[in-house]
């Protein structure tokens, strides 16, 4: 449905206009203008969360990640395998900023994500000795995610010049409860994993801000190569006013 849609306000543009932008669903906006940079990019991410295969952007919501995901710390062993990220379709962009001089592009984006997929652990989590393996599940509420890339441009197959990130940077911070749950904890003994699962229970937080570094790395990593496919396909001028 979505290619029908695309290749129908394509051919509106070719008609009406004699030339046609690879996105006319963007809305383009000169790099100063917050207010523009912040609609128009609050605007595209449902559509790009669906994906825009003709522009090399895979769906991200959901979003899997077959290979693990390694969150272990000096003490904890914590292997994340077949993980499942979904919610990014519903993200609120917070701060977008274009800084032309610098080379930078700058976003917050908050959003609400769900996380399962199967978990093997073993050590220190907190204060609990842990051990298992088995399905997890992660709410996060309100985490706020804040990237900084460096850009650059690049000539592509085309023959034009196109933005190109060269590098990126990303932190995060929880506004609201997050929910953390480990199934299967310490198999066969009822009585400590039980225990142990009221600690995890209401230490979410505590726990996403200890183990979670790595697994929002992979979420920004994967948003990031998608953004970078986009840039990489769509010209410039198709993108902004400058």
């Amino acid at each position: 449905m979505f290619k029908i849609i695309f290749y129908f306000l394509l051919l509106v543009g070719l008609v009406d206009f004699g030339y046609s932008s690879v996105v006319p669903f963007v809305t383009k906006c000169k790099a100063t203008d917050s207010k523009c940079l912040k609609k128009s990019s609050q605007a595209i991410i449902p559509m790009f969360a669906n994906g825009i295969p003709e522009l090399g952007v895979e769906k991200l919501d959901p979003v899997h990640f077959k290979d693990p995901i390694d969150a272990s710390t000096s003490g904890l062993k914590l292997i994340l395998k077949d993980t499942t990220f979904t919610g990014l379709k519903d993200c609120a962009v917070k701060k977008i900023q274009r800084d032309v001089e610098k080379n930078k592009l700058i976003g917050k984006l908050m959003c609400t994500v769900s996380v399962e997929g199967d978990y093997e652990m073993d050590g220190q989590l907190l204060i609990v000795r842990v051990q298992g393996q088995g399905k997890i599940h992660v709410l996060l509420r309100k985490i706020v995610i804040s990237l900084e890339a460096d850009m650059s441009e690049k000539m592509g197959k085309d023959g034009q010049k196109h933005w190109d990130i060269k590098r990126f940077t990303h932190s995060f911070e929880l506004l609201d409860k997050a929910d953390v749950e480990f199934e299967n904890l310490f198999t066969g003994n009822d009585v400590i994993g039980r225990a142990a699962s009221q600690v995890i229970a209401t230490s979410g937080n505590d726990i996403v801000i200890e183990v979670g570094p790595p697994v929002v790395k992979a979420m920004a990593t994967r948003v990031i190569a998608n953004i970078k496919k986009f840039f990489n396909n769509v010209p410039p001028e198709d993108l902004s006013l400058d």
